[in-house]
């Protein structure tokens, strides 16, 4: 039998997936409605131009947003997965997977269409998530220790 944390786990990762292809496909649009591309031979195959820079403002934000979860979501990726192998508790781990996921689709709307403090806000709530998941599998990582050297 599974736990709930694990099914709570792999909905967020499954979330954060979502949101993930949702910001590359806002990236492709605004190329798209640009005409402007990174690559010569993208701009010959869309008919458009070559150019380095960003097609647009929102297409910058989306780049910094898949970047800054890059950043993150490995971590959330390891430190779950550990918090789900080694057995911490339900109850918490299904509330830490599920705000989680909901912060950091908060912090990409609030990324990609300006909105302060709200976006610092939402990148606070899920960096205290990944701290809490820390400790945890850090206490049951220890506790484990501790019982097999016993």
């Amino acid at each position: 039998m599974h736990s709930a944390a694990l099914h709570a786990y792999a909905v967020a990762v499954a979330a954060l997936f979502f949101k993930h292809f949702m910001t590359t496909a806002i990236q492709g649009r605004e190329r798209l409605r640009a005409r402007s591309f990174a690559y010569p031979e993208d701009a010959a195959q869309w008919r458009g131009e070559h150019h380095d820079g960003p097609p647009s403002p929102l297409w910058d934000r989306a780049a910094r947003l898949l970047r800054n979860d890059g950043e993150n979501h490995a971590l959330f990726f390891a430190l779950g997965g550990a918090y789900v192998a080694l057995g911490c508790p339900d109850r918490l781990g299904v509330a830490y997977f599920a705000v989680y996921a909901v912060a950091r689709w908060a912090h990409a709307v609030f990324l990609l269409w300006p909105r302060q403090p709200h976006r610092n806000r939402a990148y606070v709530v899920s960096l205290a998530v990944l701290l809490a998941l820390a400790v945890h599998v850090t206490i049951a990582g220890l506790g484990a220790c501790a019982l097999r050297l016993a």
